[in-house]
Formats: C-alpha cells, structure tokens, sequence
C-alpha cells in the first residue's frame, strides 16, 4: 500500500510540473577571475532553487536554454573562489551577460548546507552542530578513503584501525558495534544491512571523486532522520553530472602496497538527459598484527593447559572494487528523475566483541529512485549485502589448536590431523554466512509561506529489514527475522522579530519489536551580526540493532532482545534456579546544546558548541554473564564456556557475553575551533574537544549485568576526554597552482573496553582482567595496554600543472609514531601515498 501511495504521489507531482512548465528564452554569459581577469573553464552556473545547470566551457562560457521567463537568480560556483548569486530577468530571446568575475575564497563560514534543516542553508544559520568537508578538501586530499578527511572534523571521534580502515563515533561511548551515527548518501541510508548494522564505511560503493560535499551533524536528529540519527549523522552528497561534467582518471599509489585506480564520466547528453558513471578498484597491505587466542582446557581438560597463541591463517591483503550508475532525467526545469545503482566487493579485518572478523568477498549492493522538485522530494531503495567467505579468527586458531593437542584418542574431542583440523576450523559458526537486505521509501513535501515567514517540512518513511544469517550468527534457524519500521515527521520553522528564528520539529515512528515513539526537537536561533548563537533541545532513539536482539557470535556473544535463560554461577545444578537478562530497550537521548559560530573579527571565524545530555536505557558495552547460557529467547543455546560442574554440584566458572541497559548515564562536552585567515593563502585552525559523564562514578543503576558490582567495564567512557586539532594551509602557492597541508592532530590516553577486548594501563602486557564481586573475576583477552596517548603530524601537498593534469601527496603519521586506536587493532605506522589525476572537461553547455 505504501509503494502504491508513493507511486500515485509521484505521477501527480510530475503531470503537475510538466503541465505549468512554459519556456521562453536563455541566458549566456562568460566567467572570469577577477584579479588575473583569465577564463575559468568548469565553472558551475546554476539556477537557484531548481535543477538547472550549466558548465563553463574552454573559453568560460555558458548558456542556460529554455527558460520561462521572469526573474531568476544564478548561482556561480568553482574550486577555490566565492560563490556568486547573481538576479537576473529572463525574457524572449538571449539575455547575454556581461563578464561575471569570481573573487578566491579565502572566508570561512560561507557554505551552504544542507543536512541540519533538511533545506539550503548558510552555515553559520544552520539550528544545530554542523561541520562541512568541502570541494576544496576533497580535491586536495590524495587517495580513495574520505573517510580520512573525518579525523580533522570538529567534535567527531576518529579511530583508525588500519591502513584503510577507521570507526566514527561522537559523544562517547564507542564499542565495537556501534550504531549511534548514521549514514547517508543522497538521502540513501547506507548502513549495511547485515546484522551488526554498522556504517560501510570504505566499503561503500561511493568513489572519491563523485563527491561534492561530506556534512556532518552533531547531536540527536531522530526527528529529522528517525531511529538511530542518534549522536550524529555524516551526509554524503554527490556531484550532479549536468554541473560536474567531463571525465576524471586518477591513480594513487603508496607504502603498504597501496595501490588506487579511479575513474568518473558525467555527461549531459541534452536538456533532458544525463548520466554519470564512477568505479575504483583499490588494494593494500595491512600492518601485520597477530592478535593473542587463549586456546586449551576444555572438557576434562582435554586440550591441555589454558595457552596464549597468535591468529593463524591471518590473510593481511585489502581489496575494495566498488562502482556506481546513474540516469538523470529532467522532466521540467524544476523536477528530476533519478534513477542510480552500484555495488562493491570488499577484503579487509573488522574487530568486533570477541576478537576479529577476516573478512573475504562481503558484497554491498543498492538499487535507488528519487523524485526531485522543488516542493516534492520521493526516494525508494533496496539494499542488499553478503558477507562472503568471512571467518572469526579467534574460534578459528583456538579450534584448530585444541583439536591438534587433544589427548583423547577416541570421541567427539580426539585429536586430529592438521588436515582434519583446518577443514574442522573452517566449519560453518567459524566461517559466517550472512545475506540480508532492507527496503527503504520516503516521501516528504516542503513549502514556504512568504507572508508568516513560515516555512514546513513533513515526510513518512518507511523501512523493513531481513536479515538472514541461516543459524550462524543469528538465532535465525527455524524462522525468517522480519522487522518493520515506519514513521511521520513535521518541522516548522517561524522567523520572529529581532533577528530570531524558531525551529520545531517532531516524529513519530512504530517499530515492530518495539512499538511507538516520540521524538519532539525544538530551537531558537539569533542573528547576531556575521554568525549566530542557537540553543536546542532534541530526543533522540537508537533501536537495538539486529545483532543485539538476535546475535550469537561464537557461541559467546548472545542477543538480549528477548532474555537469557541461565544458570548463575555457584548454584547447583539439580536446583530449580534459574536467572532471565532483562531484554534490551531502545536507548533514547536528550540533549541540550548552545552554540555560536560566525566571524567575530577580521578573517577570525568561531565555531563553539556545548552540549549536556541524558542516556536512558543506555547500551552498556558488551559485558560478561557469570552463569551457563540455555536459552536466547525461545532458542537452545550451547555455550564456548559452560564452565564445570564441582563434586558438590556447584557450577563454576561458567559465562557468556551480552548487551544490556543501563539506568540513566549523563554526558557533557564542549567543542570549539577557531580559523584565522591570515590572507588568501595561508589559514590557521584550532579544533578541540573535551567530553565527561557521570558512567565513571560507577552508580549501581549501571551494574547492567546485576552482579552486584558496578565493573570497570560498566564505567568507562571509552574514549579520550581531550583530543585536539591543529591545521595550517596554505593555499594559492605559484600562481594558485601549488597548496601544502600540515596537521598535528593529539588523543589523550584512555582505557577502552568492549566485550572480551580490553585495553588498560593497569594491564598492559598480560591478560585481561575485569574484577568481579566477591573475587571472581572476568577473563578477556590479551591487554596491549591503554588506546590514544599520542600527537601525530600529516602532511600534504599538491601542484595544478595545467587545467586537466594535477598530482599530490600525503603522507599520515609523518614521524612514525605509536598509534593504537583500537582494541584488536595494530599500531598505525606511517602512511606514504602520491597521486596524479587527469580530468578532461566535457558535455554540452
């Protein structure tokens, strides 16, 4: 029914459009820099709020045809200089411009964004915290993954766990599966749909240089976006291929046997019609890392001693071969059609709560519509992914070691050959097996009213997820996990007297594990002189993702969506006893925050931003369970660590590992940057954040595994508290054909716990111990000691031989210093990569 709605919306919107669209003349002009008064040839000129585009030519022309006539407004952008907005009055005929000069951008706080009201906005207007990575930095940075580009981003927490691979949080609180940031590229929710629900990061379909902007939008914005816009949301926008036409080939190489060849075509093939294509395929070598496994023991300690051992069958190669396709059609000047594809196969590690993934061959697909107008805006999209030949690599090496130590000679624990044991080892429950897709529709109507100063926003949205692990890393054997999610959403925004704006907006969504939920957010912005100063308050909800309701990883790791049956420790067996977790709640977050940004002196631009919030049903990181584990919900289960029944009939030493609520944890922060312009070449910025919460007082509303005792695990922030942020650019070098990037970028030291992955100061170099009541403690796995506790540089430059060639380089942790980051993760050497791009302009004014 909905997809029939949504299809009857669209065909309404389109005759409508098509019926009051009259055309009548064009506008032709040149674009030049205003100092050296040359051309400037891939200059975009656009119509301001409608789809129409245009783009310079050799000699810096332009022509925009088929215009109704009457008064528009044209907006001129290029790489490098101010944008321009320009009135003009269309009429029959060619209304020819004069030259149009462009001035270079050297003033920050001049984007225009998009993400923060669902509408353009300036930056510095926007109700909410909201940094850009622009066309400039994209252009500049050598290399394929942008996700780099998010380490110098104020107030995001970016954790690099290899060569190309790296965790985004915001706000505390990381863990191995977090979910609390949500990904969009246009408008297309790119979390993976597998289980464990986690962003693609670089293993996205999207190549570099489609991009036209990265958003980012700090804070809750579920009533914006829905469930689990939760601490953040990062926007990938790409390039429309009617203003960013030509080809682009790039090749990228480095240390590390890293190795990137990219190529993108957009081409208007006439007034109607236009079509980009994007592809790269990418290779490295991880940093050698060998994680510690405890293997031994098990049944009548079969397998001997408990020992610590290295991964085996550790494949250290990276691969990404990713690629997109996409048609636009312009149905009436104002409206579009848009219909895109891609799909990525990807080699590279994951760590997640009980040690790492290898992951071989995960596929990611997509296939999207959407409807764009001025007034309507409709997308539909299914996303499908699979996880390929992945395998865990802890049970992987502890298997295949116990089965080729075991001194039973006869049984289900015998010892095996090397060859019985590897095909053993690599059974399916080591070796994953997941295919899942998400179907996701949304429609929204805005519109203006010019008289109240009153503009609004609603949409719905729908969402319907199916997993399918086949029993493997989901509970999943006797029935299809079906889960639907839907909702609706209004936003107003009212300019008052006094420079004043107010925003409000409000959602409503019904989760079908969950039921309903509200999400009110509200703020009031002022202009004050070139920024402003806003306060917001929002209600955020994150919903348990799949892997948290349904998960059994390893026969560890257990989803708490319906309980745990179990049998605690130090109770006897032929007792009745029995103990049930108490099934997950979806986390919901309100916060308050106050903020400024604008220019407050000459060349001197201010972003700061505060903010106070409270987590309740909060998602504890992955803790331990002292007890043997019967049932996940209705399901059998078998435990890795059943621990052993004594002479008395007392269980010992038994546990398994799950996700929990926590009572109410409070978090607060600050973060602030400050950018000096010292002239149109050379910049200076600042960026720091400092984070706190209350989860370190250990309150015993926080014991989320109701053992008594509030454990380091259960109050820790698991993050920095301090982490800081120094650029210098310099810019327009050698006749604006040469640019040189520096950074030091510091991360305070703190210790990070995430189910069986632990790294501590107190336990650097040992085993991982967590204290339990009354002596019992909890094992982990080897602790490599404490994460952050580093300042390291990067370095980056790049020379514009002539319109078409450029190359660059950029080397990351210029003096090789000890990086650690992650839990499971190596330490991050030096990073060498070059790059040189050739883009050759192209398609029809």
């Amino acid at each position: 029914m909905a997809m029939i709605k949504i299809g009857l919306l669209l065909l309404l919107s389109i005759f409508c459009n098509y019926a009051l669209a009259q055309y009548a003349g064009s506008v032709t002009g040149t674009i030049t820099d205003n100092q050296t008064l040359k051309v400037l040839s891939g200059a975009t000129v656009s119509i301001k709020g409608t789809a129409i585009s245009a783009v310079t030519n050799n000699e810096g022309r332009f022509s925009i045809k088929k215009l109704k006539a009457g008064k528009i407004v044209l907006v001129i952008t290029y790489i490098g200089y101010e944008t321009k907005e320009l009135p003009v009055t269309v009429t029959d005929g060619i209304s020819l411009m004069e030259d149009i000069a462009l001035t270079p951008a050297y003033k920050t706080g001049d984007d225009v964004v998009v993400s923060a009201s669902r509408r353009p906005e300036k930056i510095t207007d926007a109700p909410a915290s909201i940094q850009v990575i622009g066309k400039k930095e994209l252009e500049q940075f050598t290399g394929s993954n942008t996700f780099e580009l998010l380490s110098k981003v104020q107030g995001v927490e970016f954790v690099r766990t290899g060569v190309d691979y790296a965790l985004i949080n915001a706000r505390g609180m990381n863990n191995a599966f977090n979910n609390k940031i949500f990904q969009l590229v246009d408008g297309r929710n790119s979390i993976t749909p597998l289980s464990a629900s986690l962003p693609m990061q670089n293993g996205f379909t999207l190549a570099k240089d489609d991009i036209e902007r990265i958003e980012v939008v700090l804070g809750p914005q579920t009533a914006l976006y829905g469930p689990n816009a939760h601490n953040a949301i990062i926007n990938f926008i790409t390039k429309d291929p009617r203003s960013s036409q030509g080809t682009t080939v790039a090749l990228s190489g480095g240390n590390r046997y890293q190795f990137s060849g990219r190529f993108r075509q957009a081409i208007k093939v006439n007034d109607k019609w236009a079509y980009k294509l994007s592809g790269e395929y990418a290779v490295a070598k991880e940093f050698e890392f060998y994680d510690s496994v405890y293997a031994g023991g098990g049944p009548n300690n079969y397998y001997g001693p408990i020992v610590g051992i290295p991964e085996r069958n550790v494949n250290f190669d990276i691969r990404h071969i990713r690629g997109e396709a996409h048609v636009y059609y312009n149905v009436t000047p104002d409206a579009d059609i848009i219909i895109s594809a891609g799909g990525s196969n990807n080699n590279f590690f994951n760590t997640h709560t009980a040690g790492r993934l290898q992951v071989k061959g995960m596929k990611y697909g997509f296939l999207q519509g959407r409807y764009v107008s001025k007034h309507v805006f409709l997308n539909i999209y299914n996303t499908w992914a699979t996880i390929g030949n992945s395998y865990n690599l802890n049970p992987h090496t502890m298997d295949y070691w116990n089965r080729t130590h075991s001194s039973a000679t006869s049984g289900p624990f015998r010892r095996l050959t090397p060859e019985e044991a590897e095909i053993n080892a690599m059974r399916y429950g080591i070796r994953v097996k997941e295919n899942s897709e998400r179907f996701n529709g949304e429609a929204q109507y805005n519109t203006k009213f010019e008289k109240a100063g009153l503009f609004l926003v609603t949409g719905f949205s729908y969402q319907k997820e199916r997993p399918h692990a086949y029993g493997i890393a989901l509970v999943d054997s006797f029935k299809r996990i079906d889960i639907t999610q839907y909702g609706a959403s209004l936003q107003l925004e009212k300019s008052l007297p006094w420079s004043l704006r107010f925003v409000a907006a409000s959602r409503w969504d019904y989760h079908s594990n969950f039921g309903n939920f509200f999400s009110p957010k509200f703020g009031l912005v002022k202009k004050i002189a070139d920024g402003t100063i806003r306060i917001t308050w929002g209600r955020a909800y994150s919903m348990p993702t799949i892997i948290f309701q349904y998960g059994n990883l390893n026969n560890l790791f257990y989803g708490n969506g319906e309980g745990i049956t179990y049998i605690p420790n130090s109770t006897k067996m032929s007792d009745s006893v029995r103990s049930v977790t108490s099934p997950l709640k979806p986390e919901e977050v309100s916060t308050w925050e106050l903020g400024y940004k604008g220019t407050i002196a000459k060349n001197l631009y201010v972003d700061i931003n505060g903010y106070y919030g409270k987590s309740k049903n909060f998602f504890s990181p992955s803790v331990a369970v002292p007890g043997r584990a019967l049932l996940i919900g209705d399901v059998k289960a078998t435990p890795l660590f059943p621990g052993q029944v004594m002479n008395d009939d007392t269980l010992r030493n038994a546990s398994f590992v799950t996700v929990f609520n926590f009572g109410i944890v409070k978090v607060y922060g600050v973060d602030a940057g400050v950018s000096y312009q010292f002239n149109k070449s050379i910049n200076l910025a600042i960026k720091y954040s400092w984070i706190g919460s209350d989860i370190t007082k250990g309150n015993m509303d926080n014991d989320a595994n109701k053992d008594g005792y509030v454990a380091a695990d259960e109050k820790s922030l698991n993050t920095a508290s301090n982490r800081a942020h120094v650029i210098l650019n310099f810019q327009n070098l050698c006749k604006q054909k040469l640019f040189v990037n520096i950074s030091a970028r510091y991360v305070e030291q703190f210790d990070f716990y995430s189910g069986n992955q632990i790294g501590t100061a107190v336990g650097e170099g040992k085993r991982g111990v967590v204290k339990g009541p009354n002596g019992i403690n909890y094992i982990k796995n080897f602790d490599r000691g404490p994460l952050g506790g580093f300042t390291s540089f990067d370095i980056s430059a790049g020379f514009k031989f002539n319109s078409m060639l450029s190359g660059g380089i950029n080397i990351t942790n210029l003096f090789d210093t000890e990086q650690r980051e992650f839990v499971g993760s190596p330490s991050i050497g030096r990073l060498i990569m070059f790059e040189l791009k050739v883009r050759v302009p192209g398609g029809k004014e």
